[in-house]
């Protein structure tokens, strides 16, 4: 089961407002992926979740810049890739049996089903969902 929320808002904190004539963009597509009743291994795999990067960049189509991650003790992982579109990360609990991975990208070139079928695999997650958010509204 995927559940699905999308959040367009736009909080206005100047004086100038956007009317339904102006034209606009979003710069940001921000999605939260949530896998739920994950085993402990996969979870506490930090080769695992690289390569779990390594795959969504690969769907995204962009390009991986810069590494980094920790293996915490006694478990759970935090691993994040600078891609050419922004930036990717894995959050591992493998004690609670629950991950995220946010992307956080400026390109639309790809389905968000791809990516939560290969988060969904890789953590053998029994469930996964999502949030989407549209970030950086501006005037075009």
């Amino acid at each position: 089961m995927v559940r699905q929320i999308l959040w367009n808002i736009h909080v206005n904190n100047s004086s100038e407002e956007l009317t339904s004539s102006t034209t606009t963009t979003h710069l940001i597509r921000h999605v939260v992926i949530e896998a739920h009743e994950c085993p402990f291994e996969p979870l506490n795999d930090y080769a695992l979740s690289e390569q779990l990067l390594q795959d969504i960049a690969v769907i995204l189509n962009t390009e991986i810049m810069a590494r980094t991650g920790y293996q915490f003790e006694p478990q759970g992982i935090t691993s994040v890739v600078v891609v050419g579109a922004s930036h990717l990360s894995v959050h591992t609990w493998p004690e609670y049996g629950f991950a995220t991975v946010d992307l956080v990208v400026c390109t639309d070139n790809f389905s968000v089903a791809d990516v939560l079928d290969v988060v969904k695999a890789r953590f053998e997650a029994k469930q996964v969902s999502y949030l989407e958010f549209r970030r950086g509204l501006v005037k075009v």
